[in-house]
């Protein structure tokens, strides 16, 4: 196809118009045409709603003009409905460091800036409505030129080093645009260039030299009403109301029990003739008039009028100076009027735009004719307009998206226009805990979050990397992090130690408290716990984890009275040394110490205070020939009066006397060393240095004792 040809399709509600134009320097030429209407409902308010049936009717249509034209269709100069469009604006601005005429490439790539920046200000104001808010650009309008900060009306050729534009780019959801493209797809056909349905329109209904007045353009078709408003010179904004001719239609359906394609027909015939035939699905012959009609219409025309009145006064604050209506729907009968009604303007403010009024483009075919005929040839215009092929293709995670090629495309533009939201790629860190730790605060951080993951055509890239057609995109957003995990092994003071206790080797622990009890090793310590650590290095905390009863620790003071004096006693029954000296019980002991412990009696004894004084006098004897010790009072002991031993228990309040004897060791005392066995009938005989002697024979040291039985 030749570069000066356009193959337009204005995909409709109700029906599709196919045209080639030519361009020359005089001016535009339709070289053929062709309209063909849905044989279902294949479309309803600007959606495609069966791809495989729109697509069959522009492959009829694509087959017709190429037989008749002779020439191969490859692209198609397409634009979408409005419906629910929405509209952003943005700004760029560019310094330059030369001083040259600005050229068309400039321009171009500044408005792709602003619309770039329009889209991001768009996705911004989508993020938090919901996951679905998913939108692609189908064309933009520049508002205003400046140059050196001063208002220009065309950019190229100017000279200067400061250049900004300020754009209105029209987005429309991904389903929409995305089922467009199949149909032209299934129909063997590509993109050639994308647009707007009311931008196609204006393009011709008003050109340039009228937008320094306020207008506004509605393109009424079936399903949609397209709103565009222009003033200053500059395109203003856009807006779209979901409803059309076929509301219409259906009111008439529903009124005469009529099927949709005939009420349709019933009501293009309205005007045309004053008396009209028709059959409901009964098989009732109906007659009416064109007036009842118009009557029975008359509250969805107002309805419709004062829908399209509200959404231009939202746009342009106050009524437009005047209002172009273009497309099917505005032939509506006196919808012009109403829709000044609505607007409280003069009647003749309200008028009908036709392609006879274009005196640049020629295009002498029926399916063009009226205002219905606009649309389509506002798509191939505006075409020449525009660079051809402003669409790649390309995988995002095995999904086929179309990219409005805007120049240079990166990652992230690929990833917003396949409806990814890249608020947050990167992985969110987990959550961390806070403890208090014997009164200190401690932070445990959660885990960060990781990068996101991107391939193309299977390398690692990132968010700037630039895109070609074709390129297959591998996105993973970045991993949460971990929340923070405490356990009894996080907050240990330090590594376990040991000692040797009696010899044996013990592993030292400290002691942890959560919250005020004890906590397993594998249970998670909650965030804003109260933890409590005791190292268990204490010499008397040792000995308990050795098995010793804590109260044998504990150091006891016994008050009591040796010879009428008042004394204390500190006493603790276990008697312990660390590496071979005496250590009190509450001393710290360093790691690798040797500890020896014993246990004494409970409670001391009379000795243990006077242990000298209590002191035993000692003689040397022979005992039949043995030699043998005996041993004898050097002092007498009382306890509170009564005699005593030095075994004997003592306790807090005691009065102990200790007073000094002579020895007194006699013969009977041998018996506490000796035992004989008593004889039957004998008689004991007893010497003492080989003198009879008695039990009360004094023994002194080296005397020769013998006892025998006669």
């Amino acid at each position: 196809m030749d570069k000066d040809k356009i193959f337009a399709l204005d995909i409709g509600t109700r029906k599709i118009v196919g045209l080639v134009m030519q361009g020359d320097p005089s001016g535009y030429e339709v070289l053929d045409s062709e309209m063909i209407e849905h044989s279902t409902r294949a479309m309803m308010d600007g959606q495609i709603h069966d791809v495989q049936a729109v697509a069959a009717t522009i492959l009829n249509i694509k087959n017709v003009l190429e037989e008749r034209l002779g020439m191969k269709l490859e692209a198609a100069a397409v634009a979408a409905a409005g419906r629910a469009l929405k509209t952003a604006r943005g700004q760029a601005e560019k310094n330059r460091t030369y001083v040259s005429e600005i050229n068309s490439e400039e321009v171009r790539a500044l408005e792709i800036e602003a619309v770039q920046q329009a889209q991001y200000m768009l996705a911004q104001d989508e993020l938090g409505i919901s996951k679905g808010s998913n939108y692609f650009c189908v064309g933009y309008s520049v508002i205003y030129y400046q140059l050196e900060n001063q208002p220009i009306g065309n950019l190229v050729g100017q000279v200067g080093n400061r250049a900004s534009v300020e754009v209105v780019a029209t987005f429309l959801p991904r389903v929409v645009v995305d089922s467009l493209f199949s149909s032209l797809k299934k129909a063997q056909l590509d993109v050639y260039s994308m647009t707007l349905e009311p931008i196609a329109a204006l393009s011709v209904a008003i050109p340039p030299n009228m937008r320094l007045l306020n207008l506004a353009l509605v393109d009424i078709g079936a399903g949609t009403s397209d709103i565009a408003v222009v003033k200053n010179g500059n395109i203003f904004a856009y807006a779209m109301v979901p409803s059309g001719g076929d509301k219409l239609s259906e009111h008439l359906a529903a009124e005469y029990l009529m099927d949709f394609n005939s009420a349709e027909k019933l009501k293009c015939l309205v005007s045309s003739q004053p008396k009209l035939q028709c059959q409901d699905i009964l098989g009732n012959q109906l007659e009416m008039t064109d007036q009842e009609i118009k009557d029975v219409l008359k509250s969805v025309v107002q309805n419709l009028s004062a829908e399209i009145a509200r959404n231009i006064l939202e746009l342009n604050s106050k009524p437009p100076d005047a209002v172009l209506c273009v497309g099917g729907g505005s032939m509506t009968p006196d919808l012009v009027n109403h829709l000044a009604d609505a607007l409280a303007i003069p009647r003749n403010r309200v008028g009908i735009r036709t392609r006879e009024s274009f005196k640049h483009i020629k295009a002498d075919f029926a399916a063009l004719d009226g205002p219905q005929g606009v649309t389509p040839l506002g798509i191939a215009f505006n075409s020449f307009d525009k660079a051809p092929v402003p669409f790649i293709q390309v995988i995002v995670n095995d999904r086929e998206v179309a990219l409005w090629n805007l120049g240079d495309i990166d990652i992230a533009s690929a990833l917003l226009s396949a409806g990814i939201s890249l608020n947050n790629v990167y992985g969110k860190p987990g959550l961390g805990k806070t403890l208090e730790i014997n009164g200190y605060l401690k932070v445990f951080k959660g885990e960060m979050g990781t990068a996101p993951s991107i391939r193309v055509n299977g390398k690692e890239a990132s968010l700037e990397t630039p895109v070609q057609n074709g390129d297959q995109i591998e996105f993973k957003k970045g991993e949460d992090g971990q929340n923070a995990t405490v356990k009894l092994d996080n907050i240990k003071p330090g590594p376990d130690g040991y000692v040797y206790v009696n010899g044996e080797r013990m592993e030292l622990s400290p002691l942890i408290r959560i919250n005020g009890r004890a906590w397993t090793m594998e249970e998670e310590i909650p965030d804003r716990s109260i933890v409590e650590v005791q190292r268990l290095n204490r010499l008397s905390e040792i000995l308990v984890q050795a098995g010793i009863a804590e109260h044998l620790l504990v150091e006891k003071s016994y008050n009591y009275y040796l010879n009428d004096q008042p004394m204390i006693l500190k006493w603790t029954p276990v008697k312990v040394t660390v590496d071979g000296k005496e250590t009190p019980i509450n001393e710290t002991v360093t790691f690798g110490s040797y500890i020896e412990y014993r246990i004494e009696q409970e409670n001391p004894r009379i000795k243990d205070i006077a242990n000298q004084q209590t002191d035993l006098d000692e003689c040397s004897v022979t005992i039949n020939g043995k030699q043998a010790v005996l041993k004898g009072k050097k002092y007498a002991v009382t306890r509170n009066g009564y005699v005593a031993s030095p075994e004997d228990e003592l306790f807090s309040g005691t009065k102990i006397n200790v007073e000094k004897v002579e020895s007194s060791i006699i013969l009977s005392d041998i018996f506490q060393i000796i035992d004989v066995k008593p004889s039957m009938g004998g008689k004991l005989k007893m010497t003492v240095n080989d003198q009879d002697a008695g039990y009360t024979t004094p023994i002194t040291n080296n005397s020769v004792i013998n006892i025998e039985w006669d």
